[in-house]
């Protein structure tokens, strides 16, 4: 949602282009989609930079990087290990096939059209391929490594891209205006309960709010409150 929000303003100021800075183990295979959709369908580039040094974009983060005009990494940054897996679930070997397969042909299906090596992009579905920087470079997974978002509108600056809908486009950064787009208070809100650890504390507290009730009946408040809390925290755990 927040991406596709991003995306809509963009298009709507008729901005340079989207830049999205990551850093990720990994996400759900659906949102994942939603986000690749979305990107390929921009009026406007994508540019996702995965930043700071030290930072990834593996599994999820690895689809997400390949679906962008412009793939660019940080120095010290690593990408890929990008096989799918069911969380808390052993996968019998047909149904392991399935998903790899599908993952793999996902993967197929928008990479050839950026102009990056097909081959080598499906082994980090098939085989968890990883690299770093230098290495996603030389196997043509990515076009910049940048040192900082300085340096890299200047490399950007001139570039000719092909979009995925074949138009070619030349991109412009000199004395670029960098406009930061915010989260709105719900995202924001529900991203920080997203959090693991903030779930299981919204769940413990719910947890010791309804032990209070039930030693305490017809308080009335701590069990609304425990009610609530175990309800948000199963809503972020799920």
């Amino acid at each position: 949602e927040y991406i596709e929000r991003t995306i809509d303003h963009a298009e709507q100021t008729n901005a340079s282009a989207v830049l999205i800075e990551i850093t990720t183990p990994g996400g759900l295979v659906d949102s994942t989609r939603k986000i690749v959709e979305r990107m390929l369908a921009s009026k406007v580039p994508v540019i996702v930079y995965v930043t700071p040094a030290g930072s990834r974009a593996a599994s999820a983060g690895f689809f997400i990087l390949e679906a962008a005009d412009v793939a660019a990494m940080s120095p010290g940054t690593n990408t890929g290990a990008a096989h799918p897996v069911m969380m808390g679930e052993k996968m019998d070997d047909v149904m392991k096939s399935k998903v790899e397969n599908d993952a793999a042909a996902f993967m197929r299906s928008y990479t050839s059209k950026r102009g990056r090596d097909v081959t080598v992009a499906e082994s980090a579905v098939r085989e968890s391929k990883s690299w770093t920087d230098q290495e996603a470079i030389d196997k043509h997974l990515i076009d910049v490594i940048a040192k900082d978002e300085a340096d890299l509108w200047k490399q950007l600056d001139g570039r000719n891209i092909t979009r995925f809908n074949g138009d070619k486009q030349t991109l412009h950064f000199n004395n670029v205006q960098v406009e930061d787009f915010k989260m709105t208070l719900r995202q924001g809100i529900l991203a920080w309960l997203m959090d693991p650890n903030i779930a299981f504390l919204v769940l413990a507290l719910g947890a010791l709010a309804l032990y209070a009730e039930f030693n305490h009946p017809g308080a009335v408040i701590p069990g609304v409150v425990g009610l609530v809390a175990i309800v948000i925290a199963v809503f972020a755990l799920n």
